[in-house]
């Protein structure tokens, strides 16, 4: 089984996969086996099998996870086009005011000797506005920074789906374990309740402990039945993360047991200031500096320029025209468009500082449950899980002798299971936490370690 690592590499802890293995070796050998020739348990569900056996195909890593995301998430199908329209922008940004062909007929279709058009004057002129202070190169500087920060929003996206998948990959290897954790106290109620039916053939157990013994081992297959849901909408979840309707993949390959370590916060701490996220307001401080320099370009007014041919009938002779015009108080105009790309630019240093903050605060807060997060594993792997094991080994063979009751070998079979799931737990909560300090601190790769 390969290791699951969502950050740096680390030393591969060998202790911690002998330990894996123990533990399910373990759970294994604690229920007894009934004998060839004694008599086998009824079980109604004996021929019922997992959901999640039916996936076939190879193992699904988180590599593989991600791979998908990238070529087939509508997301990214979407980002694609956003920044298409925003290099339209600034294509259109750079094009130059057209030239406008005008005629103008005058002294027509009146009275006198105005009738018809034999005293008209027909000018057909081309005029060409010039547009001064460097408007289009202002127009075009404008339209480029925001399509910078187009390139920015979709790499913050994109982070943010590659977490999103691994945070489902993790929900569903979580998933998986527990399946199996709720699969072995299956068999425990299953071994038991054979080892009841013995004792009940032998007259050394009332009848009531089989039916107490049936009726867990009902529970344990609604339980197990519950963990298979949980895991086919994970699976499903996980899917969808991926940019797809179906599960079409295998078993998800990854080991919770094995914790990578993170670095310091003050390390994480100097990360968050150079991710997306932070960097974006660069990118909108380019954008607002050059709205200001486009309205400033703006207050200066352009100059429209003209030139022509004018026919005059009555005389039957030709003139040139030419023309100049220009809008009258342009800067003031302006002003209001001045005042708010000028506010708009002031509010991002705050904002900035508002988001660092928080971010600061978040990822602090995340560093201290992902510790916390470790000390519980450790104390269940080390400690806790170790410790039942033993206790319901212990339980068992003093059941099987008559020194303890069905109910204290139920009691101690509950709680093997409880612990268990509470190490797979703690160890998926690490990883969770894991995957949040990447993606606010800006991790460089979600697939550190795993197999490609």
């Amino acid at each position: 089984m390969s290791s699951l690592h969502l950050l740096a590499p680390a030393q591969r802890p060998s202790p911690l996969l002998r330990l894996t293995a123990t533990l399910i070796l373990s759970a294994l050998s604690f229920a007894p086996l009934a004998a060839e020739n004694e008599p086998e348990a009824h079980d109604a569900h004996a021929g019922h099998t997992s959901g999640h056996l039916a996936h076939a195909g190879p193992h699904f890593t988180l590599a593989e996870a991600l791979r998908r995301a990238d070529q087939q998430h509508p997301l990214f199908l979407s980002w694609r086009e956003r920044l298409r329209a925003a290099e339209g922008r600034a294509v259109q940004a750079a094009t130059r005011p057209a030239p406008e062909l005008g005629i103008d007929i005058e002294n027509a279709f009146g009275s006198g000797e105005r009738s018809g058009l034999s005293g008209a004057e027909t000018t057909i002129a081309f005029s060409q506005l010039i547009e001064r202070g460097g408007l289009r190169d202002r127009r075009v500087e404008a339209a480029e920074a925001e399509r910078g920060l187009q390139v920015t929003d979709g790499e913050i996206a994109r982070l943010d789906l590659r977490a999103e998948v691994a945070r489902r990959f993790v929900h569903v290897l979580s998933d998986q374990a527990q399946l199996g954790i709720t699969q072995q106290a299956t068999a425990h109620a299953r071994s038991t309740l054979a080892e009841v039916e013995r004792r009940v053939a032998a007259a050394r157990s009332p009848l009531a402990e089989r039916s107490r013994a049936q009726v867990s081992l009902e529970r344990a297959h609604l339980e197990e039945e519950h963990a298979e849901h949980e895991l086919l909408s994970s699976r499903r979840h996980l899917a969808a993360a991926t940019g797809s309707l179906d599960a079409d993949f295998g078993e998800a390959e990854g080991d919770l047991l094995d914790l990578p370590a993170v670095e310091p916060f003050e390390a994480l701490l100097a990360r968050l200031r150079q991710t997306p996220d932070l960097l974006r307001f660069a990118s909108e401080t380019r954008l607002r500096e050059s709205e200001v320099r486009l309205s400033e370009a703006r207050a200066a007014s352009g100059l429209t320029l003209g030139a022509g041919v004018r026919r005059l009938e009555e005389r039957d002779d030709t003139a040139l025209v030419f023309s100049a015009s220009m809008p009258l108080f342009g800067a003031s105009r302006q002003r209001g468009h001045q005042i708010e790309s000028q506010a708009r630019l002031a509010q991002i240093g705050p904002d900035r500082e508002q988001a660092l903050l928080k971010a600061q605060a978040q990822l602090y807060e995340i560093w201290q449950e992902l510790n916390h997060a470790r000390v519980e594993f450790e104390a269940q792997r080390d400690r806790v899980v170790p410790a039942m094991e033993e206790a319901l080994k212990q339980t068992q063979y003093a059941y099987e002798r008559g020194r303890y009751s069905l109910l204290e070998l139920r009691e101690a079979q509950a709680e093997w299971a409880v612990q268990r799931l509470r190490l797979i737990q703690s160890a998926a909560e690490y990883h969770g936490h894991l995957v949040e300090i990447q993606r606010l601190a800006g991790a460089p790769a979600l697939t550190s370690g795993i197999p490609q």
